[in-house]
C-alpha cells in the first residue's frame, strides 16, 4: 500500500520548453477544430492569467486567432491593476481595462432586496457597496463570487458576440482546493488546469528567461521594436511572480493563510500524493465496505510520513479543502493533459 500511496506527479523533472509548447500546440488545435474567431481573457495580473495570455499570445501567431484581453477591476488593489495592464499590453491583440464596480454594485444590491435583506425604502444610491457587503447573512465568499460572476458575464458576452470561448486560468492546486467559483472565474478551456501551482512557477520562470534571451537575441540583430516587445513579456512574467495569489474573497491576505501552507510546494506535496491514490484505487475494511480514502490514507505510511514533514494539522487542512470541493469539480472545463507533456 505505501509503495503506491508515494507515487507522485513528477513536478520536479518537467522539461518546461516542451510543456510549453505542448500547451500552444493543444490549444491552437482546440481552437481551430472548433472555427472559434476569438480568444477572451481575463487578465488580474496574478501568474496564472498571465502564463495563459503568454500560451494564447504564441496561439495566435500560430494561427491568426486574436487574443482579447479585459481587466475587470473591482476594488481591486493598484499592484493587481498596474500587473494586469503590464501583462494585457504585453500578449494581447486586444486589451481594454473596464472597471466593473458599478455593474456589481447594481448585482449586490437586486439580491440584497430579493433576500429581504433590504427592508426599508432607501434606494440604491443611498448604499454604499460596502453597506450592502455587510448586511446581516452576507459573507466574504458570498460576495466574493458574485465579483466572479459578473466578470464571467462579461467575458463570456465578448465571447459570444465575436465567436470565441473564454479562457480559463485555473491550476490543479487551484482545482483540487475549490479555489474557484462555479459559472465564475472558470472559463471554457484551461490550458495550465492540469499543473500544479509549483510547475506554474517553473513554467513562468522558463518563459521569462525565454523572452529575455528573444530579446537579447533582437538587440544584437538591431531589432529594437522586436526586443522591446520580448522586454515587455520578460517584465510582465517576472512582476506576476512577485504578486502574492489570493482568493479574490477577502478572507485571506493570500491562498495558503487559509489552510495553513507555508508554502505551494508543501500543498503540492500533499495533493499529488493523495490524488493517484483517490482516482485509482478502492479498498475496503473488514465489513466489505469501501473505505474513504482518508481513513485508509491515515493508516498509511504516506499519511504519517506527511504529517512528519508538513504537520498533522496542515495535511488535514488541506485534505478537508479537496473533499469539501468534490462537488465543484463535477463541473471543470476541458483541459490539456499532463500526459501529453510529462
Amino acid at each position: 500500500m505505501s509503495g503506491y500511496l508515494n507515487v507522485k506527479y513528477n513536478m520536479s523533472e518537467l522539461n518546461y520548453e516542451h510543456v510549453f509548447n505542448v500547451l500552444v500546440d493543444k490549444t491552437a488545435e482546440y481552437v481551430t477544430s472548433n472555427n472559434l474567431k476569438v480568444m477572451v481573457l481575463g487578465i488580474s495580473g496574478g501568474i496564472d492569467s498571465t502564463v495563459v495570455a503568454a500560451i494564447c499570445h504564441e496561439v495566435s501567431k500560430k494561427t491568426g486567432i486574436p487574443l482579447i484581453g479585459r481587466s475587470l477591476p473591482i476594488k481591486n488593489n493598484s499592484d493587481a491593476f498596474d500587473g494586469s495592464k503590464l501583462v494585457g499590453e504585453a500578449f494581447c491583440d486586444e486589451f481594454k481595462v473596464f472597471n466593473l464596480s458599478s455593474s456589481y454594485k447594481s448585482v449586490l444590491f437586486d439580491l440584497c432586496a430579493d433576500t429581504g435583506l433590504i427592508k426599508d425604502c432607501k434606494g440604491y444610491d443611498w448604499y454604499w457597496v460596502s453597506d450592502l457587503e455587510e448586511l446581516a447573512g452576507r459573507t466574504p465568499i458570498a460576495n466574493g463570487n458574485i465579483q466572479a460572476r459578473c466578470r464571467m458575464i462579461h467575458l463570456y458576452d465578448i465571447a459570444s458576440i465575436r465567436k470565441g470561448l473564454v479562457m480559463s486560468t485555473d491550476n490543479q492546486t487551484e482545482y483540487q482546493l475549490g479555489f474557484w467559483t462555479i459559472h465564475g472565474d472558470v472559463g471554457d478551456f484551461g490550458p495550465i488546469q492540469d499543473l500544479w501551482k509549483t510547475e506554474v512557477y517553473g513554467l513562468a520562470n522558463y518563459l521569462q528567461d525565454h523572452y529575455k534571451s528573444k530579446a537579447l537575441e533582437a538587440l544584437r540583430n538591431d531589432y529594437r521594436e522586436t526586443c522591446d516587445n520580448y522586454k515587455a513579456m520578460s517584465c510582465a512574467i517576472y512582476n506576476s511572480c512577485k504578486l502574492v495569489p489570493t482568493d479574490g474573497l477577502g478572507i485571506s491576505n493570500s491562498d495558503l493563510d487559509q489552510i495553513g501552507a507555508k508554502d505551494y510546494a508543501t500543498v503540492d506535496d500533499i495533493l499529488s500524493r493523495f490524488i493517484p491514490f483517490e482516482n485509482f484505487r478502492k479498498s475496503y475494511d473488514s465489513a466489505g465496505q469501501i473505505m474513504h480514502p482518508h481513513d485508509e490514507m491515515a493508516e498509511s505510511d504516506c499519511w504519517s510520513q506527511l504529517c512528519a514533514r508538513h504537520g498533522e494539522d496542515v495535511v488535514n487542512k488541506v485534505w478537508s479543502r479537496h473533499l469539501a470541493s468534490e462537488f465543484k469539480r463535477k463541473k471543470a472545463p476541458i483541459y490539456i493533459s499532463r500526459e501529453l507533456y510529462e
